[in-house]
């Protein structure tokens, strides 16, 4: 059974601002989490912003969200690109 993915507004924002070749990869990456969020490059956040949440990697990318386990969905918060200064 597979989840359900809710974008924010930041995160819907910032998926549009990404170049065309990024942009179908973090698709696909979301069209992932919707089968399995856990499956890949997957890990828990531990910065004061994003304390709690999980981030997916994909290339130079962050897909950070959050699971509702109850209700099978997946909360994506933001995408970030990798910087120094990404997580903070």
């Amino acid at each position: 059974m597979s989840w359900e993915c809710r974008l924010s507004r930041s995160a819907a924002k910032a998926l549009r601002q990404v170049p065309p070749p990024y942009r179908a990869k973090l698709l696909r990456a979301i069209d992932e989490l919707a089968q399995d969020p856990l499956s890949g490059d997957v890990r828990p956040i531990k910065s004061d912003r994003f304390k709690g949440t999980l981030r997916k990697s994909m290339g130079r990318y962050r897909i950070v969200f959050s699971l509702d386990p109850k209700n099978k969905v997946v909360e994506i918060a933001s995408l970030l690109v990798r910087g120094e200064r990404t997580y903070r």
